[in-house]
């Protein structure tokens, strides 16, 4: 399946290039108070699923009332804080305050992020990367090269962390019960010493694809896991926001009982709830059915709804076009179908990264590379550059 594809990919990228990355051993910067989450929910609501409570040995992360925008400007255009909660009105997308951006293709680099964004003719203030997984200790300590790579980005990161090493979904529990808080404590350390604390972490991003090395099969573990990572993350970097998002369109009935959000962790883990939302499995022919897609359980407006009772901003971490898949084609009308989205949903909406990939295998959803092994996609190229260009 595709899906298999663009992780699989994903896989081969991070390993690549955390063998050519050196740690530049900058010095550890210093913590600041947790200004709280984005955003909290009523106060009658209480979680319906997971552990009551964390153990007494891991720390509890502390919340606030969401901070309400009153400008245009940032202090520091690299803070996720800042960015996020610049005021966005409904109607247009990105405009003047919209978080909009990509990934790095094929390195997930400061060059490559803005190769493709001035051929989009926009600069992008948000980027979306990934941590190399393959073993606990290079997925916390010793990848340091995603945030090197992107050391000189003007805009906030997006790091896409997994809960476990790849293709060990057997550590789930070990990760629930704590014996890798030093992990993640280290991890956070880590964000700090790059001088990007103030940064998203799509923690165990699609746990809900079939495929993930950390698929929710028990649900108790899974959530105990996620609240575990995110509080000792917190623990030594205060400034993190956490995004919990699910895959679209389907979640197996063996995984979080056959409905994502079984598996939704409590607002007190989760500052920004996201979805990645491709034109595959169902593709969308015409707009009647792509709006009944996002309409349908685990769609994009049936998460965004979710994500307004909970009082959370909402995000798209991943999108894009896939004519590998059962397309086959692509398709440049979902493009102007999710920019209509993200113009109706802006007030509320934190981020939305475009996935562009073109390697094999992968879901060849690239716009603007021009690599020998790139699927061409110039209708729906033609179509970003002219919603999402200046």
């Amino acid at each position: 399946m595709a899906e298999d594809q663009r992780r699989d990919r994903r896989s081969l990228l991070v390993a690549g290039f955390a063998t050519i990355a050196v740690l530049t051993g900058l010095a550890v910067g210093v913590a600041t108070t947790h200004p709280g989450p984005l955003g909290s929910a009523p106060a009658s609501h209480t979680p319906t699923s997971g552990p009551a409570a964390l153990p007494s040995s891991a720390a509890a992360p502390p919340s606030s009332a969401a901070p309400q925008p009153t400008t245009t400007s940032v202090r520091d255009p690299q803070s996720a804080r800042q960015l996020i909660t610049l005021p966005r009105a409904n109607g247009t997308w990105p405009g003047p305050n919209g978080m909009s951006g990509v990934n790095g293709d094929p390195r997930f680099d400061t060059a490559h992020v803005s190769a493709f964004c001035s051929a989009r003719g926009r600069p992008c203030r948000v980027t979306q990367t990934y941590t190399d997984r393959t073993s606990w200790q290079s997925m916390t300590r010793g990848t340091g090269w995603t945030f090197e790579l992107l050391a000189d980005f003007a805009g906030m990161l997006v790091i896409s962390q997994g809960l476990v090493p790849h293709q060990r979904q057997a550590d789930l529990p070990a990760c629930a019960r704590g014996d890798h808080d030093a992990d993640w404590r280290a991890f956070g350390t880590l964000m700090r010493n790059h001088y990007r604390g103030d940064s998203v972490v799509r923690l165990g991003w699609e746990f809900n694809e079939r495929t993930s090395s950390w698929r929710a099969d028990d649900t108790q573990t899974w959530i105990a896991c996620y609240r575990r990572a995110a509080s000792n993350i917190r623990a030594t970097n205060p400034e993190v926001l956490f995004d919990w998002t699910i895959n679209a369109h389907d979640t197996p009935d063996g995984v979080c009982g056959g409905v994502s959000t079984n598996c939704y962790p409590g607002d007190e883990y989760v500052d920004i709830i996201g979805i990645d939302n491709y034109d595959h499995y169902p593709w969308s022919p015409d707009k009647a059915t792509f709006d009944r897609v996002a309409a349908a359980p685990e769609g994009l407006t049936w998460l965004y709804e979710f994500a307004r009772t909970r009082n959370k901003p909402f995000s798209v971490g991943e999108w894009g076009v896939v004519p590998t898949a059962d397309a086959g084609r692509e398709n440049p009308d979902f493009i102007t179908w999710m920019h209509e989205w993200f113009a109706a949903h802006a007030t509320h909406l934190a981020y939305e990264a475009y996935f562009s990939d073109c390697g094999d295998p992968g879901v060849q959803s690239s716009l603007y590379n021009t690599d020998a092994d790139c699927r061409r996609n110039p209708g729906s190229a033609a179509r970003y550059a002219a919603l999402f260009g200046d």
